[in-house]
């Protein structure tokens, strides 16, 4: 074991792989030239990509939601009224806020957004040149690019958009069947759009990101009313419901209170001289009857008054900390990108000249040997 063990450890040393830093070192000073050259190119390449890439705008919008409960005043009223079986409370609207992020990425709330009209940006120097507006141009038709050729959409292009919509069927919009340019725009939506929740404070951040600034502002304000226009939707419909029932319970019970009514009054006209003890019994019923249905009628109106108060109640209040604001700088920076591909410039120059020459001389010496023993 011993000898095996001293026979061992002279292997491992000479295995053992050390990185001669300071030669490294000197073939790097040495070809500072090439390293130099192909960083130049690699910076040069980044302009050219900063350049022809898209510049895309980042509008934030953040929400403030209201939640506190407000039902307790409406409560004591309800008590009040002698109706203390509707229950007026409401602690549900962290919950409406939660759903914010599914709401945005879901297929029918991003499908509403494709009619949405959006005006291009006309920057100052351009109206100052006398240029002509730009046209307001839908979601769907600039995510599909259709707006590109000539910053204005003429009427050949007008047409040849409706030639489109009509060879794909864009025109009707089926959620459980998009056509494929629709998936396409839907898709792309669903990457620009999104939502943060702090669900601790309640406090909602909105994104939009798209390539046009004065289009993400627009989009951005258009997004947020549509989402507090949904959770309204939401959280109000059960309200809403109850509501139209009582109205219509109200209705029903104030037809039967006229009719009760106009039966009592022409059975008192009718048996005004008749002092039979019949008579009187019938007129004691019929007037039961009308109070019945007054009792009935003021009840479902008290109960319709309440349900009214209750959707105004379940309406959720929004508070907007930050509007949206047209940015004027792109969320990636030229000058960023342009260092990133010189970085990488420099990057892969060094590992060339460190390792990747000696590699490819030692790999291609060994090829030729071999080609030459054979």
């Amino acid at each position: 074991m011993d000898e095996q063990r001293q026979y061992a450890e002279p292997a491992l040393e000479e295995e053992g792989f050390e990185i001669d830093w300071a030669g490294i070192l000197a073939k790097l000073l040495k070809r500072w030239k090439f390293i130099i050259l192909v960083s130049f190119l690699f910076g040069c390449l980044g302009i050219a990509a900063a350049l022809l890439a898209k510049r895309y705008y980042q509008v934030s919008v953040t929400l403030a939601p209201e939640l506190q409960r407000r039902g307790s005043s409406i409560n004591n009223i309800t008590s009040m009224l002698g109706l203390g079986n509707i229950s007026l409370d409401n602690n549900s609207d962290a919950m409406s806020i939660t759903l914010f992020p599914e709401i945005c990425q879901s297929t029918p709330f991003i499908t509403s957004l494709f009619d949405v009209k959006l005006d291009p940006y006309f920057s100052p120097k351009a109206k100052l040149a006398g240029a002509p507006a730009p046209v307001p141009v839908t979601v769907f038709d600039h995510m599909m690019e259709y707006d590109k050729p000539g910053k204005r959409i003429s009427d050949k292009l007008l047409k040849k958009q409706e030639d489109y919509r009509k060879v794909f069927n864009d025109a009707i919009i089926d959620v459980s069947a998009l056509t494929p340019n629709q998936m396409k725009v839907a898709k792309a939506l669903k990457q620009s759009i999104g939502a943060d929740v702090d669900k601790k404070s309640g406090v909602t951040t909105i994104s939009v990101v798209m390539d046009d600034r004065q289009m993400a502002a627009q989009l951005a304000d258009t997004v947020t009313a549509r989402l507090q226009e949904y959770v309204t939707a939401y959280r109000t419909k059960k309200a809403i419901d109850d509501y139209n029932y009582y109205e219509h319970l109200r209705e029903e019970a104030h037809m039967n209170l006229v009719k009760a009514q106009q039966a009592y009054a022409a059975r008192v006209d009718y048996d005004r001289s008749v002092i039979l003890q019949s008579v009187n019994s019938e007129k004691e019923r019929l007037q039961q009857e009308a109070s019945l249905a007054n009792q009935l009628y003021s009840q479902m109106s008290q109960q319709a008054e309440m349900a009214k108060a209750k959707i105004q109640e379940d309406r959720p209040m929004y508070a907007v900390i930050q509007p949206a604001t047209m940015p004027y700088k792109a969320t990636k920076s030229r000058a960023k990108t342009v260092i990133i591909w010189g970085f990488v410039g420099v990057l892969l120059s060094c590992l060339w000249v460190a390792f990747g020459e000696d590699f490819f001389k030692k790999a291609g010496k060994g090829v030729k040997e071999k080609m030459e023993e054979e």
